[in-house]
């Protein structure tokens, strides 16, 4: 009996470690010039094409300085309206967990009909991650259909570019990201509508099928796709949404590293600092772009008092005397 006890607990402890040490795998979509990913083993992203034929082509686009505190250009894919992409999911990869995150910008809202569709796991139904037309043609709203619109109404506008992030865990509950912040949660254990689906077992990107409902999409812009096989933790997805104006623009982080913002994150008082350069000015915005503070200085080092801010995410903008800038993000707690 001792010896049937102990090989079953080692059984049991080989399972759990076999578990533990199961890899968790991502694929990285740059979109920079072909569709393919970073990981040797993914597949390729497919075109899809619109009612027309007319796909998509490698761009490079002008970001507007509200999306990231600085004008610059990203590279990526522009899709033509009511075209796309497709990520056709191998066998025993993306299951019942998983997060998909990408960057990108609609390039107008217009109507009929009020939607632009961004995500989905079939052709064959409405359910999906909509941008929901609430101030044509300039503001939309997000929509988790067939559940409603969810976050900040008229967050969405033609002019900015935006991550989602869309993380699904072992039980079934989704979690949406919209530039780092959590926009909405729901239970997809029974309904099981977002994970790839038999027998096509892909995600789409913008494409609505005409057998759904023809024309409810944009043309568009879309970079830095990423699908892992594992749910992302809280700081997983805010790592990510940190990372997102050096992807868009490819900006290499140590091009910020010369200056500082302490303590971070601060209830009240900020210091900047930037050794080497003096500066010349000083802009605190919101997610949106909003310049929410700002002030012209002449030193290396400023204090500012951010008491009066409301809680969230920011961004720091410094300008140099010789016209350099730099952007860094700042919490507000």
């Amino acid at each position: 009996m001792k010896k049937l006890f102990i090989s079953a607990f080692l059984c049991l402890i080989t399972l759990l470690m076999s578990s533990l040490c199961q890899a968790q795998i991502s694929y990285v979509y740059s979109l920079s010039g072909n569709f393919q990913s970073t990981h040797s083993d993914a597949p390729d992203l497919i075109q899809l094409p619109n009612n027309d034929g007319l796909m998509g082509e490698f761009v490079s686009r002008v970001v507007p300085e509200t999306t990231c505190g600085q004008m610059g250009n990203a590279d990526g894919y522009f899709f033509e309206d009511d075209a796309g992409l497709q990520f056709n999911n191998p066998e025993g990869f993306i299951d019942q967990s998983y997060s998909v995150a990408f960057n990108f910008q609609i390039d107008e809202f217009i109507t009929p009909p009020p939607w632009v569709r961004i995500l989905s796991f079939t052709h064959i139904d409405d359910v999906g991650v909509y941008i929901k037309l609430t101030n044509p043609p300039n503001n939309g709203t997000l929509e988790f259909w067939p559940f409603g619109t969810v976050g900040e109404t008229d967050f969405f506008s033609p002019t900015d570019f935006y991550q989602i992030i869309l993380v699904r865990n072992e039980v079934g509950l989704i979690k949406i990201f919209v530039n780092g912040t959590e926009f909405a949660e729901y239970d997809d254990s029974e309904t099981q509508s977002y994970v790839p689906q038999n027998p096509d077992n892909f995600i789409i990107w913008f494409k609505d099928d005409p057998s759904v409902l023809a024309d409810e999409a944009s043309p568009g812009f879309v970079s830095d796709i990423v699908l892992a096989d594992f749910p992302w933790t809280t700081q997983q997805v805010a790592d990510k949404w940190d990372e997102f104006c050096s992807d868009l623009l490819s900006i290499e982080e140590q091009e910020f590293s010369d200056w500082e913002i302490s303590p971070n994150p601060s209830q009240d008082i900020i210091n900047i600092s930037q050794p080497s350069n003096l500066i010349s000015e000083i802009e605190i915005m919101d997610i949106f772009g909003k310049i929410c503070m700002s002030s012209k200085v002449r030193q290396n080092n400023t204090r500012m008092d951010v008491a009066s801010l409301n809680v969230g995410i920011y961004f720091v903008r410094i300008k140099t005397k010789d016209g350099k800038v730099g952007v860094k993000k700042f919490i507000k707690n």
